[in-house]
């Protein structure tokens, strides 16, 4: 890669090469992906219920600590590639596992397209075993780097489990979901309705499969070309097609949103928790998220006004914006007095 191609910036003592939008799709594929292929390992392993989870880990030798990453509604590991080249020139360990119901993981449902879960409980028991049996014995710190719908699996994460990860970082977390067409709660009594008559695994209102053609205008970027790069991900494995969400998914969002803002619940949160809100969200609602970082101890909320709900694929700006507050977050050590 030439210094046309991306932008190069310090953290700390360490240079990170950012890729620009131009011939970013070229650079992926001849610069990022063999990379990350250096460091990639990938398994899978039995949750608590017999469903497998698939998981890849980059792990670099004298790594400065270990950044488990949980992704959002209808993504897969391979979406993460960019996020993953940064994490690894910074100098972290990387681990990745694939939510079940999404990419080469266990599901419930025949359709690869739909996605379904019975409880996000399920999500976290399944993070919970990943990061004890594949995280840990590394002995590394470990850092959270939860998005979208896996920012309300890493908040449920933190609030269950509060002494495992040093500090985390909750990007668009969905702390309570966006409806299109009804109010919220009207919307939620619906979905718990038609779960409770055994039809959980219909598409919920609106919902619907995975369309071969990309949809760059309607889709949560600002970075067509990394839209495009997913997209082609997509196309190329239907594993990775998972799209429309199920009245059961819907519903256990719901009592999940309901869970992860109680206030018995946040105050279990002791560490530093940086949050970011998009300035053009359209899937999350971004009060909920103001409220929560409200109540947190020791929170840092940043509005990144020029980015829909994936701010890593948002314009050049705001990505370095959100990358540079990312690793100034890692690298800063605590403030004496900012827990109580």
């Amino acid at each position: 890669m030439n210094k046309e191609d991306g932008y190069y910036m310090r953290v700390e003592k360490r240079k990170i090469r950012y890729l620009k939008e131009t011939g970013y799709r070229a650079n992926m594929k001849k610069v990022v992906e063999p990379y990350l292929r250096k460091y990639r390992r990938c398994g899978s392993f039995t949750s608590f219920d017999g469903t497998r989870i698939f998981y890849c880990t980059y792990v670099p030798k004298h790594a400065r600590g270990s950044i488990v990453i949980s992704h959002g509604f209808s993504e897969f590991a391979q979406k993460y590639h960019e996020v993953i080249y940064y994490f690894l020139q910074a100098g972290y360990c990387v681990f990745i596992p694939e939510h079940r119901g999404h990419g080469r993981s266990g599901r419930r449902l025949r359709n690869l397209e739909k996605v379904y879960v019975r409880s996000f409980a399920e999500y976290v028991r399944d993070l919970h075993i990943f990061v004890n049996k594949i995280v840990k014995p590394y002995q590394n710190e470990m850092y959270l780097f939860a998005h979208s719908m896996g920012g309300c699996i890493g908040a449920l994460y933190l609030e269950r489990y509060p002494d495992d990860f040093k500090k985390a970082v909750l990007s668009s977390p969905m702390i309570q979901m966006k409806v299109g067409g009804f109010p919220y709660p009207a919307a939620m009594v619906i979905a718990h309705v038609v779960q409770a008559f055994g039809l959980g695994w219909t598409y919920a209102a609106g919902q619907s499969g995975f369309k071969k053609e990309p949809d760059f205008e309607y889709s949560c970027c600002l970075s067509k070309e990394r839209h495009l790069y997913a997209h082609e991900k997509r196309l190329k494995d239907r594993r990775s097609r998972t799209c429309g969400a199920t009245y059961s998914w819907v519903s256990a969002a719901g009592r999940a949103s309901v869970y992860v803002q109680a206030a018995r619940n946040i105050r279990r949160i002791k560490i530093p928790v940086l949050v970011f809100a998009a300035g053009r969200e359209h899937m999350v609602d971004t009060d909920e998220i103001c409220r929560f970082a409200g109540k947190l101890q020791d929170a840092r909320l940043v509005w990144i006004l020029n980015a829909k709900h994936e701010i890593f694929n948002a314009g050049e700006r705001a990505r370095l914006q959100f990358f540079d507050e990312i690793f100034a977050f890692l690298s800063r050590e605590a403030e004496i007095g900012n827990l109580s």
